[in-house]
């Protein structure tokens, strides 16, 4: 039997692993200078895409800032560690971003429509919206990332084995964080079907011992579970 592994694993995106030149072109250095002024951070990230290397980061979000973006089609990664006063303006503007490929919004309050714009962004790889007010109901909308890999649900407590028929639908996924979400053992035998899956987090759930336990036995590529 595999032993349970607790360590921390460092999840690297397969399909971003070449590194670009660091150094910033004139059109990507003209969109951190815009990021700046709009209150954020923005650096090259050599493990994005070349046609999406800048990433942008905002300790809050405002819909000014994520809708003045959309001029800068090189910026493949928005953080924003505090989205509760983003509206449907802000997450309906995300889908002008053409190479955005990682998305990260804390405490984003989402509801239907604002998760249902998240999935006109075809194109992400990564998605974090951890601590959203984030319901079965809503999760709905994310089947239609289906190149997601890496998943970050956390902090969801209304989230429950329900909402994992809509995970088990992201075919590519290869990281998947649940902590202080509602799902129990019920819900980890829904995502078996998750044969790329390397990595999961579920630290404060209704997972069993003996669940995640079994679940880590039958899933041939998994590296990584901590609970």
């Amino acid at each position: 039997m595999r032993t349970l592994l607790t360590s921390f694993l460092v999840f690297g995106l397969t399909s971003l692993a070449l590194a670009q030149p660091s150094k910033p072109t004139a059109d990507e250095q003209k969109a951190i200078d815009a990021i700046v002024k709009l209150g954020g951070t923005a650096e090259i990230d050599p493990k994005l895409p070349e046609k999406g290397r800048v990433s942008a980061k905002f300790e809050a979000g405002a819909d000014a800032a994520l809708v003045a973006l959309k001029k800068y089609p090189q910026i493949g990664s928005v953080d924003v560690f505090d989205a509760s006063k983003c509206t449907d303006k802000a997450f309906a503007a995300l889908k002008d971003l053409p190479n955005l490929r990682r998305l990260v919004l804390s405490k984003s309050n989402l509801t239907v429509a604002r998760v249902n714009a998240i999935a006109q962004c075809v194109g992400l790889y990564e998605l974090r919206i951890p601590n959203a007010g984030l319901t079965d109901t809503e999760m709905v909308g994310l089947k239609k990332l289906t190149l997601l890999e890496a998943l970050d649900i956390s902090e969801n407590p209304q989230v429950t084995d329900k909402g994992m028929a809509t995970v088990k639908a992201l075919e590519r996924l290869q990281a998947l964080y649940l902590s202080k979400t509602g799902v129990g053992d019920k819900g980890l035998l829904e995502l078996k079907v998750l044969d790329g899956l390397r990595t999961l987090y579920a630290g404060s759930t209704k997972i069993t011992a003996d669940g995640a336990e079994k679940f880590a036995d039958d899933m041939p590529n998994l590296r990584t579970v901590r609970r």
